[in-house]
C-alpha cells in the first residue's frame, strides 16, 4: 500500500533530484522513497553519537570569525598534510 506525502524542499535540491532523476532514468517517487528509507535505515543502524546534521546555524558573530579565518593563508603543516 502506497500513500502520498507532501513536504516543502528547496529550490537547489528539488533541482539536483530532477536532475539526477533525469540522468538516471529513476522517478523521483522512487528516488525520494529510496532516500528516505536509506536515511532511517542509517538512523537505526548508527549511533545518534556519529550522526552529523547536514547543515548548522550560526549567529552573526560566529560568521564573521569563520570570514576571517577563511581569509588566512594556510599553514605550512596545513599544506603538508593536504599534500
Amino acid at each position: 500500500m502506497s500513500v502520498q506525502i507532501s513536504a516543502y524542499i528547496q529550490d537547489d535540491i528539488k533541482a539536483n533530484m530532477e536532475k539526477y532523476s533525469s540522468s538516471h532514468g529513476l522517478k523521483k517517487a522512487y528516488l525520494i522513497e529510496s532516500a528516505i528509507e536509506y536515511y532511517l535505515q542509517a538512523l537505526h543502524e548508527m549511533p545518534s553519537s556519529v550522526m552529523v546534521p547536514c547543515s548548522i546555524t550560526i549567529d552573526d558573530k560566529s560568521y564573521e570569525k569563520i570570514k576571517q579565518l577563511s581569509l588566512k593563508e594556510p599553514s605550512d603543516k596545513l599544506v603538508e598534510l593536504l599534500s
